[in-house]
């Protein structure tokens, strides 16, 4: 009787052992099974996540670059731009200077003696308001032979310097304003500083 307890004993610790085995078993496989599908997220999230790190790391790369050139482009024609005001405002300058009632008499002669054909002809000056009437004095006082008719010197309020000089009969038209003056050389030097941001000699 006790033979068969104790086979009945072990059979039931047997079969116990082998349910708590098998239950063990399929615990550590389930959470291995888990884990790995855990890790395998994990891994594909962490890809996707580098994937979209990378490309906005690209992109923004592209911003700054982009934004790099239109900051340069934008320097070089503020500087272009500043460079030919300077030398606009120089050219201007100069021009007043040198453009004075005494030269400009001067000049009215010089055009006369060269270009004038017929000495009876009308020769209009116009210039700005605050030379007007010394260079109507120093063309009185400083006639050639070849202007007969004392020369007809009109005040402008557009002119800022300088003059403009009409020979009547002669379609000859000379314009030594402080404007046409800056304008002249404006055109002269535009291209030599554009060629100079182009980089070229």
């Amino acid at each position: 009787m006790s033979e068969e307890l104790q086979s009945l004993l072990e059979k039931i610790n047997s079969d116990g052992v082998m349910k708590a085995n098998a239950e063990r078993d399929a615990i550590i496989a389930k959470a291995q099974a888990e884990a790995a599908a855990i890790i395998a997220a994990a891994e594909e999230k962490a890809e996707s996540t580098r994937k979209q790190a990378a490309a906005d790391a690209e992109t923004l790369q592209k911003r700054a670059e982009s934004a790099i050139a239109q900051a340069a482009r934008d320097v070089v024609l503020k500087l272009k731009a500043e460079l030919e005001s300077r030398i606009s405002a120089a050219v201007a300058g100069a021009a007043e200077e040198t453009m004075t009632p005494a030269f400009m008499a001067e000049l009215v002669k010089s055009l006369g003696a060269s270009f004038l054909a017929d000495p009876n002809a009308d020769v209009t000056v116009i210039a700005s308001v605050k030379d007007a009437a010394a260079l109507d004095a120093a063309l009185k006082g400083a006639l050639v032979t070849s202007l007969k008719k004392q020369p007809r010197v009109l005040a402008e309020s557009t002119i800022r310097g300088g003059m403009e000089v009409n020979f009547t009969g002669s379609e000859l038209f000379f314009d030594f304003s402080t404007e046409a003056l800056t304008g002249l050389l404006a055109e002269y030097t535009a291209p030599k500083i554009a060629a100079v941001f182009a980089g070229e000699k």
